[in-house]
């Protein structure tokens, strides 16, 4: 007796004790289950040692998540703007108080505290040219023709919005280094003269909030979300009396529409998509092997024994999980709705013989002895396998398919246990029942076509195995025409209102918010901003040519002290000369006269430019620590670590460019640059993912097929029944493949994976026709073609449950799962059409050989004894 029939036996004898065992262990793994949390955090799933990814977690932790909460205000049609540019003040004050907020932008500032922070030190920013510009800018001619241009700006109709610039700047020489004035979300295209983030159609204003943790954390997005729409609410409600001052003649104009857009709302929408695609893949899933087990059995009675063990399994598993990990990520959280799928197939093996051997007249200690000592062997190997393709996920660098791949192979582990132990017993306690009622259990199993289809491969094997073998080149050709799709928009789902803003919002301002990050280090201040101004020429030539769309770093705040000390020594030269401020104000004052203007309104601009003139010596990090917004400017850029200083350089691709990887040019800018420069972004990690992804996906489908083969030997002890099972797995991939070609089906980041699942579930079908046909290999023809049928059609529902499993996600919102269903209702399907057709063709021809050749050798012996005889 095997151990699996002991364990059938004492299930029979003591299904009570194994009731209450198993309960207890369910119970405690429910307690153990009820702490596990769900941990949201996508850059958690990374591998951390990385060096890209690394860098990346660096800069989100030094510099900010470098996200934003995108609030965009639509102006209606034909609207004058001041009435909305007040509704994004109040909207401004109120998103401020928020705890969840760090940061909310919405104006480019009051122009006299950005030229009051930032003039008096501008010319220490500028280069030989630069200088030269601002030189020529205060000569007589110049000052001449700008305040002519002064004048005709400032009788327009948009010159009551100029004034303020215009008096701290009347000599406009803030164009010389307007950059140095923008704020540090690049180059948006922003109609700069009303002070605040308004398209230059005049149509969009943009309140730009950085939040206090990152985009990946769902439940933050839930909260910030909520609270961001309730603070607009209460702005809007406010609407008529913010409006009402910005009106004449009592007519409000109507109220604008807000929406919120950015990777918060994006991670948000796709956080909802995929709870809505698991309820739906779990449900379905769920009602779909329900009404499989009913049309297959017939009894409703077969659902206890699939679910309650299936079930106990699952709970196992979770109760595994909470001590093993202790939280699910978005990776793992769809391991319940995977082990129904894989789990339900040992379920139908094991009932399935059950079934068959009590039609046989086959009592109850019989039937369980021979369901767990016969077909439970290769359910135990099927299991095995599976879970061992799983455990080959625990290879890869990335914790959530590490997670996936611990969960699901112990997962199924589990429910083996539970089938295997927990279904003798319910049937033993089911029988016993019968028996008192003095009525005998009516017993079915419908193999949905498996016999016809067994019987023409039995009856017409070289038939069967010459449409197979042509098939399986036609397959073999056609997976070579298998594209793969790199676009990382087969991880993103369809529908997704957040991405909706942020791209309308990329196109009026002509940018989009994906931004890269070039770290430097240095070992002193001085190296670190010297470094960080090379990377600045280098971005500037970037953006000359078209490669970047901005930049912004710590050098629009102090310049490289080389710099500083060229303009100081430029100062010192030019103050009785080209810089003489009583020349230029005189020259100035003359011409404002010429053309009516009252000289005196512009001396706040005097003063400021008398200020810059008067510069003496560098300015350093201590010269922006003295309050709170200088301070806030300088932290998004310089950072003090162990290592000495690191400075951060944003560079700003354009829009809807370079999202799948990083431009070869700013690769080449960060090698140039030497080992103190990193590249990172969203986009960096995105092309390193890939690469990793498609090595891990190599090392888990072989160490997976390795690892199968290895099992397969140990339990036939048999190179040639493991190469055999083999066959009709590596037969099925093939026309998984060569289908997935004749459908289109590209090959992506996500589905790649599912050619190792297949492996461990694929085996299993040929493995169980194996052993039947190995079990009954004495019996007469007619007995082995009875068997085999059998064993057929449980494996024929055991794989319609793997397809109803994966089914659903082919409803799913993203693309990339949607292929997933796909590829694995074919691997499944493939497979298991091998095993129940081309495998018993084989084992029919083999048959038909040896008894040709044993016909061959009685007539070669008959002819010699006739002539013997002679």
């Amino acid at each position: 007796m095997t151990w699996l029939q002991r364990i059938a036996r004492f299930a029979r004898h003591h299904y009570y004790w194994v009731f209450f065992l198993m309960a207890l262990a369910v119970t405690a793994s429910v307690v153990f289950a009820l702490r596990l949390s769900f941990d949201t955090d996508m850059l958690k799933l990374l591998p951390r040692r990385d060096p890209a990814v690394a860098a990346y977690v660096e800069t989100l932790e030094r510099f900010g998540n470098g996200s934003v909460l995108i609030i965009a205000v639509r102006i209606p049609e034909g609207a004058v703007v001041e009435p909305y540019e007040s509704l994004v003040d109040d909207l401004a004050e109120r998103l401020r108080a928020l705890p969840e907020l760090k940061r909310v932008e919405h104006r480019l500032g009051e122009p006299s505290d950005l030229l009051a922070t930032f003039f008096p030190k501008a010319l220490l920013f500028l280069d030989e040219k630069g200088r030269q510009d601002v030189a020529a800018r205060l000569s007589d001619e110049s000052i001449r023709a700008e305040v002519a241009e002064l004048r005709r700006r400032l009788g327009t109709p948009q010159g009551s919005a100029m004034k303020e610039l215009a008096a701290i700047d009347p000599l406009g020489l803030s164009e010389v280094f307007l950059d140095r004035l923008q704020s540090s979300r690049g180059s948006l295209q922003i109609d700069w003269t009303s002070g605040y983030y308004l398209s230059k159609d005049r149509r969009l204003l943009l309140l730009l909030a950085e939040p206090v943790r990152p985009p990946q954390d769902v439940k933050f997005c839930e909260r910030l979300s909520a609270v961001a729409q309730r603070e607009i609410a209460a702005s809007l409600t406010q609407w008529p009396e913010i409006a009402g001052g910005e009106t004449v003649g009592g007519d409000v104009p109507p109220a604008p529409e807000v929406r919120l857009g950015g990777p918060y709302l994006t991670t948000l929408g796709d956080a909802s998509l995929i709870r809505n695609d698991v309820i739906l893949n779990v449900v379905t899933s769920l009602l779909g092997v329900l009404i499989l087990f009913l049309v297959a059995f017939r009894r409703v009675g077969s659902l206890l024994y699939a679910f309650v063990p299936l079930v106990c399994g699952i709970l196992l598993t979770f109760g595994f999980a909470a001590v093993a990990v202790g939280s699910l990520s978005s990776a793992t959280s769809g391991v319940a709705a995977l082990l129904i799928g894989l789990g339900i197939d040992f379920v139908i093996v094991n009932y399935g013989r059950y079934v068959e051997a009590r039609r046989r007249g086959v009592g109850l200690e019989g039937a369980l002895a021979e369901m767990n000592g016969t077909s439970g062997r290769a359910v135990v190997t099927g299991a095995v396998t599976t879970a061992a393709t799983f455990y080959a996920f625990t290879f890869t660098d990335f914790l959530g398919l590490r997670q996936l791949g611990l969960l699901a192979g112990t997962g199924i582990l589990f429910c083996l246990g539970s089938i295997l132990i927990l279904l003798p017993a319910i049937l033993a306690w089911r029988d016993d029942h019968h028996t008192r009622r003095s009525s005998e259990p009516k017993l079915y199993l419908y193999g949905f076509g498996t016999r016809r289809l067994m019987e023409y491969s039995f009856t017409h094997p070289k038939a069967v195995l010459a449409i197979g073998s042509v098939i399986t080149l036609a397959s073999f050709l056609g997976a070579f025409g298998l594209t793969f799709d790199e676009s990382m928009k087969t991880m993103r789902p369809q529908g997704n209102p957040g991405m909706e803003t942020t791209e309308e919002v990329g196109k009026r301002f002509g940018s989009g918010f994906d931004s890269m990050t070039l770290l430097l280090e240095g070992k002193t201040l001085e190296e670190a901003l010297e470094l960080t101004d090379r990377a600045a020429t280098g971005a500037r030539r970037l953006v000359a040519s078209g490669v970047l769309q901005g930049y912004s770093g710590v050098d629009s705040l102090i310049p490289p002290r080389a710099r500083q000390e060229d303009a100081l020594a430029w100062l010192a030269r030019e103050r009785a000369g080209a810089l003489d401020l009583a020349r230029v104000r005189k020259t100035f004052d003359r011409e404002a006269a010429a053309q009516g203007l009252r000289a005196e309104g512009f001396a706040p601009g005097f003063d400021l430019l008398g200020r810059a003139l008067a510069l003496d010596g560098p300015v350093g990090v201590a010269d922006f620590q003295g309050s709170r917004q200088t301070q806030v400017l300088l932290d998004r850029y310089l950072a003090k670590t162990e290592r000495g200083w690191t400075s951060a350089l944003v560079l700003y691709p354009p829009s809807n460019k370079w999202r799948r990887q990083a431009p070869p040019e700013a690769i080449a800018l960060a090698a140039e640059l030497g080992p103190r420069a990193v590249l990172t972004g969203v986009n960096v990690i995105n092309q390193r993912v890939r690469a990793m992804v498609l090595r891990d996906a190599w090392i888990a489908g072989i160490v997976g097929f390795l690892g199968v083969a290895l099992l397969l030997w140990v339990d036939f002890r048999s190179l040639r029944l493991t190469l055999l099972a083999l066959a009709p797995l590596s037969v099925g991939i093939l026309w998984m493949m060569g289908g997935m070609a004749l459908f289109g089906i590209q090959m992506n980041f996500i589905n790649i994976f599912v050619t190792t699942m297949i492996i461990g579930i694929g085996v299993d079908y040929g493995v169980h026709i194996i052993h039947r046909y190995r079990e009954v290999s004495g019996e007469p023809r007619a007995e082995r073609q009875r068997a085999l049928f059998e064993t057929g059609g449980a494996v024929a529902v055991a794989a319609l449950s793997t397809i109803l499993g994966f089914g659903s996600i082919t409803f799913s919102h993203y693309p990339g799962l949607r292929t997933v269903g796909m590829v694995a209702i074919l691997g499944a399907l493939s497979t298991s059409l091998v095993a129940i057709t081309v495998l018993p063709a084989f084992f029919a021809w083999q048959e038909r050989a040896a008894n040709d050749a044993e016909e061959d050798v009685g007539g070669s012996r008959s002819s010699i004894r006739a002539r013997d005889s002679h």
